[in-house]
């Protein structure tokens, strides 16, 4: 029902409605629509007394020439940011996924030090798959969005793997793409 209050005050822009967000993507020529249509989605739900929370709503501009117009939700100027996370993907102004490839190295790095030291008694076919169910889907999640094609990114990924690797009991001392392939980890 909420839904249909959407679609129907929404006329000009294409959006998005996600579980409890709503997106706007467009392009900067089409700035006057978007405004025109954030006020009347603002009617709309005030209408239906309907409350929307200002504050967690912002603006991401994309794109080195965009002219990063301002957009008011009741009179209010919308926050801008340079980057945003949406679906846990880090989307930043020049579209380039260095600082997520920072969050989710951090994010593998830290899990992969708490597996490290809490199943150290374990067999290396235990760490294993540990490493792959609780490791991997951190550094593969999403993938086809943010893929890393500079070498530094993708060298950033590969030292967690190296790490978890070279950590395993008779693994240290043997060249790491040996080291791999007798871990069976791709």
């Amino acid at each position: 029902m909420y839904i249909d209050i959407c679609t129907n005050a929404i006329s000009q822009t294409d959006f998005g409605l996600f579980a409890d967000d709503t997106k706007f993507p467009g392009e900067a020529s089409a700035s006057s629509q978007i405004q025109n249509d954030l006020d009347a989605l603002t009617e709309k739900l005030e209408e239906w007394q309907l409350s929307s929370n200002i504050a967690k709503c912002s603006v991401v501009h994309l794109g080195r020439q965009n002219p990063m117009y301002s957009y008011k939700m009741k009179g209010i100027d919308l926050t801008k940011y340079t980057c945003e996370k949406d679906l846990s993907v880090i989307l930043s102004l020049d579209l380039k996924p260095e600082k997520h490839i920072g969050l989710i190295v951090r994010k593998a790095s830290n899990t992969l030090w708490q597996l490290t030291h809490s199943l150290r008694h374990l067999d290396i076919h235990s760490k294993i798959s540990a490493y792959t169910s609780y490791v991997r889907p951190q550094l593969e999640y999403a993938t086809v969005i943010w893929s890393p094609y500079l070498k530094k990114d993708i060298d950033r990924i590969e030292r967690v793997q190296k790490r978890f690797v070279k950590g395993l009991e008779g693994f240290r001392n043997l060249p790491y793409d040996e080291a791999l392939k007798k871990a069976h980890s791709p």
